[in-house]
């Protein structure tokens, strides 16, 4: 329900070049101001397998924010223990959070491998075109805006190529 069907373009190889070449190098705020995580992914497939491949691939749906789910960030965080379905901030990419986010748990909270995926209004070969953000946390720190946000590595490149690996 996010586009029309007649909002949906398909696209060949030159075409779905050019236009991820004019797409935004970063996320953005809800006000869609400043550079946030780069963009640094593109699934294209049915939605129904592509998170049935990140499920079978040990990726877990993160959680929605909540008082429930920001305690349980908070006990994990103090605690240095694993929180499987961590919510993630909300990232933006055309005018909207991510429409869905996962994650690979790793020792702790602290540090965890994470991704969100935005479906765009194109196809390639039939098949939807997902616009994504994956990184690597390297810390977390509490804030007064979003309860907790991430340090992500620098490196964003390595954390795709282990989905890749992965």
């Amino acid at each position: 329900n996010l586009y029309g069907a007649d909002e949906f373009r398909d696209l060949d190889d030159e075409a779905l070049k050019a236009y991820l070449a004019d797409q935004a190098c970063c996320t953005t705020d809800k006000t869609a101001k400043g550079n946030g995580d780069p963009v640094n992914l593109v699934v294209i497939g049915d939605p129904k397998d592509i998170y049935t491949a990140f499920i079978r691939a040990g990726w877990d749906e993160t959680e929605t924010v909540t008082g429930g789910t920001a305690w349980k960030t908070v006990k994990s965080f103090l605690g240095g223990g694993e929180y499987r379905y961590s919510p993630v901030s909300s990232l933006y990419m055309f005018k909207r959070p991510q429409d869905v986010a996962f994650q690979k748990a790793r020792d702790n909270i602290h540090e965890r491998n994470h991704l969100r995926l935005w479906m765009s209004p194109v196809t390639y070969q039939g098949k939807p075109v997902f616009l994504g953000q994956i990184s690597r946390d390297i810390g977390v720190r509490f804030t007064k805006k979003t309860i907790t946000t991430h340090k992500i590595d620098p490196d964003v490149d390595e954390t795709r190529e282990f989905l890749l690996e992965n």
